[in-house]
C-alpha cells in the first residue's frame, strides 16, 4: 500500500494530465507532445486504479475491524456495572471515566470507517471522470 503524498502527488499529476490534454484539444500542442500525454494518461490510469484498489481494501480491513469488535463497548460497559458494587466509589468513578473514553473511541472509529468509506467513492468518482477525459482525448 502506498503513503498519503503518493496518492496526493499522483492525484494532482492526474488533474494537470486533463489540463493539459484539454490545451492539447485547443491545438496548442502537436503530435510528439500529444503521443507523450497519451503515454502519461495510461500511466495516470494505472495510478488511479491503484489507488482505488488500496483504497477499498483499507476500507474493507477497516469496515471488517470495526464490524468484529463493535460489541466489546456494550460488553466492557455490562462489565463494569457489575463490578460497581464491589469497588470503592474512587475506582467506581475511574471506571466510568475510562468507559466514557472508550465509547469515544469506538465514536471515533465510526467516523473514520464513514471518512475512509467517502475518500473511496470519491476517488472512484476522480478516477472515472479522469479515465472519461483521457478517451476523450485519445478519441481526439
Amino acid at each position: 500500500m502506498h503513503n498519503k503524498s503518493f496518492y496526493f502527488i499522483h492525484l494532482i499529476e492526474c488533474k494537470v494530465v486533463v489540463l493539459i490534454f484539454n490545451l492539447i484539444i485547443m491545438g496548442l500542442f502537436g503530435k510528439k507532445e500529444k503521443k507523450i500525454f497519451k503515454e502519461f494518461s495510461k500511466k495516470s490510469v494505472e495510478y488511479l486504479t491503484d489507488i482505488n484498489k488500496d483504497t477499498d481494501e483499507l476500507l474493507e480491513e477497516l469496515q471488517e475491524s470495526y464490524s468484529e469488535n463493535r460489541f466489546a463497548i456494550p460488553e466492557f460497559i455490562s462489565l463494569i456495572e457489575s463490578i460497581k458494587a464491589k469497588i470503592s466509589l474512587e475506582e467506581s468513578q475511574k471506571l466510568e471515566e475510562l468507559s466514557q473514553k472508550i465509547v469515544q473511541i469506538k465514536k471515533c472509529a465510526k467516523k473514520s470507517v464513514s471518512a475512509v468509506a467517502e475518500l473511496s467513492r470519491n476517488q472512484r468518482k476522480t478516477t472515472r471522470e479522469a479515465i472519461r477525459e483521457f478517451s476523450e482525448f485519445v478519441e481526439s
